[in-house]
């Protein structure tokens, strides 16, 4: 699965995303999606060629500040 940050990504719910960041974090690569609609986040990892929603909120509040940090570090290039 080859998706980047800025990429607009159609999921099964047929809203389109925008990958406004991606991390690698214990082997799983995290995406952050923002919906182009609805502005609704949602933190996401791959899983067999498919994104699965991450749905553990103390592990999503964990994660969001290397999120964070990877959107920073992309803007600048």
């Amino acid at each position: 699965m080859n998706i980047d940050i800025q990429d607009v990504i159609t999921l099964d719910d047929e809203q389109e995303y925008i990958v406004v960041s991606k991390t690698t974090y214990q082997e799983k690569t995290y995406y952050l999606l923002v919906d182009i609609l609805h502005s609704k986040t949602m933190l996401c990892y791959e899983d067999k060629e498919e994104l699965v929603e991450s749905k553990d909120k103390d592990f999503n509040t964990k994660l969001y500040p290397y999120l964070l940090k990877e959107s920073l570090k992309s803007m600048k290039n």
